[in-house]
This record gives C-alpha cells, sequence and structure tokens, in this order.
C-alpha cells in the first residue's frame, strides 16, 4: 500500500474499475519526483497518465468516476460510434455544463469534415479564463473531436456577459 493517503485513495479508486496500472514510488527518487513536477505542469501527487498524456490527480479522477467517464479519459472502453451532429453536440454541451443557453450550428457544407460553432452560456464558466473555459468544453467533446468533428468554434459565456450582449 502506498505511504500517502492520496495515493491510497487513487489505487483504491483505479481498482474498484478494475483498471490495470503501473506505479512508481516518487519517494525514492527526489529526481523524479521534482523532475515529474516540471514535465506535467502539475504540482502535486498522485499523477495518472495514460498514453503519455497527464489525465489528472485524484480529484479530477473522482470527477470523471462521478460523471461516469473515467475508463473513457483513460482510453480503455471501446467508444459507441455515434452519429455526431450538431444537436448531439448541442444536447451533450447543455447536459455537461448544466448551460442556460447553447446553440450549434453545422457549417460543413461539401467539404471534408464536420465543421460547428457553438455558442455556450454557462455559470461554470464564472470566473474562468477564456482559454480554460474552451478546454472545458474540449474536454467534454473529446471523443467527438477525436473522431468527428474537423473545425470547432467556440463562444464560452457567462450568463451576465450573454445578457449584457442582449441574449
Amino acid at each position: 500500500d502506498p505511504q500517502c493517503g492520496f495515493s491510497r485513495q487513487m489505487v483504491h479508486l483505479l481498482n474498484e474499475h478494475d483498471v490495470t496500472f503501473t506505479h512508481f514510488d516518487i519517494l525514492e527518487d527526489q529526481d523524479v519526483r521534482q523532475g515529474l513536477k516540471e514535465y506535467s505542469d502539475w504540482p502535486t501527487y498522485p499523477q495518472v497518465y495514460s498514453g503519455g498524456t497527464l489525465i489528472g490527480g485524484l480529484d479530477i479522477l473522482k470527477d470523471l468516476r462521478d460523471e461516469g467517464v473515467l475508463k473513457a479519459e483513460l482510453g480503455l472502453e471501446e467508444e459507441v460510434q455515434e452519429l455526431v451532429t450538431a444537436e448531439s453536440v448541442e444536447a451533450k454541451l447543455k447536459e455537461r455544463l448544466e448551460a442556460e443557453h447553447v446553440e450549434v450550428e453545422d457549417h460543413s457544407g461539401a467539404s471534408c469534415g464536420l465543421k460547428l460553432s457553438a455558442l455556450v452560456v454557462s455559470e461554470k464558466f464564472e470566473d474562468m479564463p477564456l482559454v480554460e473555459r474552451q478546454r472545458l468544453v474540449h474536454s467534454i467533446l473529446k471523443p467527438e473531436l477525436k473522431d468527428n468533428i474537423h473545425a470547432l468554434t467556440l463562444k464560452c459565456k457567462t450568463p451576465k456577459q450573454w445578457q449584457a450582449q442582449g441574449g
């Protein structure tokens, strides 16, 4: 068992979801401990990686578990290929962001790939920089962006911003 309580919780969370994993005890090597913080640009441990990509720490994995997307985010589930449409993207964003308003338009035409623009209005964007708002939307649409959406133009607003602009 890990010495750290957070790491013990992480091991328990991964085991309870039948996730096979390897580990490294960072307490054994200070160079690795400090180097990994720089490499990941993430200040705390434990850190979970999948396919060489940082997924996050314990809080993020708990959130993924609570949202029912832990295995998918770790790349361990076959994703069911459903038809991705402006309507399906709109419904997903509205649900996952508890959005006050979502408009998704399809600009694909006859060219290759799905090209969408989206206006998303959510309280969850409050006190969040624009880049973080867009990262949040990208994380929600990760499967669709990976396989279906060729281009996505986003406008992420708080309800106050949207109302100030006549929404």
